[in-house]
């Protein structure tokens, strides 16, 4: 059963009548059960409100296409919504999205939750699905309910996606830190192995190190999934603490590389002359901190745009269209890492 304002306005402690001026963006209510109302809806995932918002007042007859966007740093949220944003607005369809928090993208009943919204809801004709780990079942589910998707950094043996090689961009990334001299390489990355974006990037890595004829060493890896600053910081300081003399490190993200070089310094190891650094995504920050960055560029807002125009198409033309379009990456070379003679 969907969530129904009786529903919020329990939750809420609030009356019935209290919500449906609230949803409906009627007066006589204070602005402090307004946002504990709205809040509410938030966290219950109320999807005619969700709506509502995104679209800034519901339309009965507008039409809709649906971003489902997982745990992701904002940074890259953001550039991948440009993207979207770029296309969709000059189509006669609306945005609702909906942002999963790393325990809700964890729960497959969740997930389940606010895919079964989307598909309930006839405005919405299609979906856009990015940083999530969607099993079979889900995407079939989504297929077969007509519900057109496109998946975003990640791949799929069912629907259409849109990623990088990250085999290819992880083994770039430390075959320019063998270049520069680096034997003792650390990896830093997620724990959460299901997500073939976290296994492939291993592969690279391992890859570059095998074909420089460097022998893997588990215990150069560290795994991190809550992209907490206090928590990467420990996983750096384990990963030196198992690994004397260490040359550098790859982080899986910007975000945890940038916790890991606030660590390092507090520590009062001098970056790139003792370790180098390099992180993923390439986002705008990199060229500001301190050192500046080295960075994995992933072109997200191509990714964006990309994704949309298939998902439009594939709504125009009323089917499935199995494309699927891995974009090259590149290493943005900046302060954090030596250079290569």
């Amino acid at each position: 059963m969907g969530i129904t304002i009786h529903k919020i306005a329990k939750e809420s402690n609030t009356s019935i009548a209290t919500v449906s001026k609230v949803l409906n963006n009627r007066e006589g209510v204070s602005e402090q059960i307004r946002l504990k109302v709205l809040q509410t809806s938030e966290r219950l995932g109320y999807f005619p409100y969700i709506k509502a918002r995104e679209s800034g007042l519901f339309r009965k007859k507008a039409k809709y296409t649906g971003e489902i966007f997982g745990n992701a740093h904002p940074s890259l949220i953001n550039k991948l919504k440009a993207g979207i944003s770029e296309v969709m607005n000059n189509s006669p369809y609306y945005e609702v999205t909906h942002f999963l928090t790393n325990a809700e993208e964890k729960n497959i009943n969740k997930v389940k939750l606010f895919i079964s919204n989307f598909l309930r809801d006839e405005a919405i004709a299609g979906l856009i699905i990015a940083f999530i780990k969607l099993n079979d079942k889900l995407i079939y589910d989504l297929l077969n309910s007509k519900m057109y998707t496109v998946l975003v950094n990640m791949k799929s043996d069912i629907a259409p996606y849109i990623t990088i090689d990250n085999m290819k961009a992880a083994f770039l990334a430390t075959e320019y830190l063998i270049k520069t001299g680096c034997k003792k390489i650390g990896l830093v990355i997620s724990d959460d192995l299901y997500i073939d974006v976290w296994q492939d990037r291993i592969e690279g890595y391992k890859k570059a190190l095998d074909e420089a004829g460097i022998k893997f060493n588990q215990n150069l890896i560290e795994y991190e999934g809550t992209f907490e600053v206090s928590q990467i910081k420990l996983a750096t300081r384990s990963l030196l603490e198992k690994n004397g003399e260490m040359e550098a490190i790859i982080y899986a993200s910007d975000w945890q590389a940038y916790a890991g070089i606030q660590y390092l310094k507090e520590n009062k190891i001098k970056i790139p002359e003792q370790i180098s650094v390099i992180g993923f995504d390439n986002l705008s920050f990199d060229e500001f901190i301190e050192p500046s960055l080295t960075s994995v560029n992933q072109p997200i807002e191509e990714m964006g745009r990309k994704a949309t125009s298939l998902l439009l198409e594939m709504i125009k033309k009323g089917k499935v269209l199995k494309q699927n379009t891995i974009l090259s990456s590149g290493i943005i070379v900046r302060d954090s890492t030596k250079r290569t003679s």
